[in-house]
């Protein structure tokens, strides 16, 4: 555990004066009262499901906006330097595509002034790529890898992921004082394409299937000392059979769940959370967190590895707050700007998770 009297460095404050502000002398340094023990870096690590489809894809792997969400191109432009501005040093983003992912890594890296992405799984002949992007400024990429889950419901063309390729993304990341693994996956949805009003694939059995792909995926690609943090949009309630397999998953990798042990209240994350329950104030944002409240579905979930003696590295979460990405362009209350629903007042339509995190050596 982290001593109290330590005293907390920002990362980024600490790239600008130098290693020297890291500490890096006093890591193992012996001096007259054993091991001294270098100060705990901070990081901000942010989940969130980013809402930027920019439609399926159409004949022979040509784009459409078929089911594309409205003003994606801005909002990734928005995003982006949001992201940055805010001073996200670790970012796992959902449902960004294509040129928006050149899109949202151009202003983040441009607004966080350095930086740096990890794209997931990429268009495979004629079917989108995951939609999975994570993002790191002051941090180091030492690893990456990705997996398109071979569960899919690809026989049933009336389902939107039907034609994503859903996955997992890898990142081994270089904290300083010792590595994450990260693994950032969005699992099936269920949603129909707009036409159809029907189909007749066993979304909660995909889901299962690919809750067993990502634990065998984590075992593959997860070093022993290094503390494995799974994010993602899971599409599965707490209180939903499917959830299980997350359950299997959390024990046999040993994981907690960050918003169950240091959040306070239901934690609700899909659209709902937002239309219904994230009353802020707006003389108060941005940024904009969401008080606590039962409104939504918990359907986004970080996982953390719980301390073992082969890491070489301690992570104390400081901080987990639900955050939403007001556009300021109408009332809070209002989702959208307009009637037609064509102006989103909000970036994305998932709540987010803003970890605050200590790291320090082991």
């Amino acid at each position: 555990m982290t001593d109290s009297s330590e005293t907390t460095i920002d990362r980024r404050t600490a790239l600008q004066l130098g290693a020297g502000a890291l500490g890096g002398g006093a890591i193992g340094v012996t001096g007259m009262n054993g091991t001294v023990r270098a100060a705990p870096e901070s990081y901000q690590f942010l989940w969130v499901n980013s809402w930027l489809t920019d439609g399926i894809e159409g004949v022979l792997g040509l784009p459409s906006d078929i089911a594309g969400k409205p003003q994606y191109e801005q909002r990734a432009e928005e995003l982006g330097q949001r992201l940055g501005e805010d001073g996200y040093d670790i970012v796992g983003l959902a449902e960004v595509f294509n040129e928006e992912q050149d899109t949202v890594t151009n202003n983040y890296t441009s607004a966080a002034g350095s930086g740096e992405s990890v794209p997931g799984p990429q268009p495979d002949g004629g079917e989108k790529g995951a939609g999975l992007l994570d993002l790191v400024s002051g941090v180091t990429v030492t690893d990456q890898a990705s997996l398109e889950y071979a569960a899919e419901p690809s026989g049933n063309l009336t389902y939107v992921d039907a034609h994503v390729g859903k996955g997992v993304n890898y990142a081994e990341l270089d904290l300083g004082p010792g590595k994450i693994d990260l693994f950032s996956t969005h699992l099936v949805t269920g949603s129909l394409l707009p036409w159809a009003d029907s189909g007749d694939e066993d979304i909660p059995a995909l889901r299962e299937d690919q809750v067993g792909e990502l634990g065998d995926f984590i075992s593959e690609q997860a070093s022993d000392e290094n503390i494995t943090i799974v994010a993602g949009d899971f599409n599965i309630e707490p209180t939903e059979d499917a959830f299980d397999a997350v359950a299997d998953l959390k024990s046999t990798v040993g994981l907690y769940d960050a918003w169950e042990t240091h959040g306070t209240g239901h934690g609700g994350t899909e659209d709902n959370a937002i239309f219904d329950g994230c009353d802020f104030q707006p003389s108060e944002a941005p940024p904009a967190y969401c008080p606590n409240d039962d409104a939504g579905d918990r359907i986004d979930y970080v996982f953390i590895e719980e301390a073992t003696a082969a890491h070489t590295l301690s992570l104390t979460v400081d901080d987990i707050r639900r955050r939403v990405f007001w556009r300021e362009l109408a009332p809070p209350e209002q989702f959208y700007v307009d009637g037609d629903e064509s102006e989103p007042n909000y970036l994305t339509d998932h709540v987010g998770l803003d970890l605050s995190l200590s790291v320090t050596d082991a």
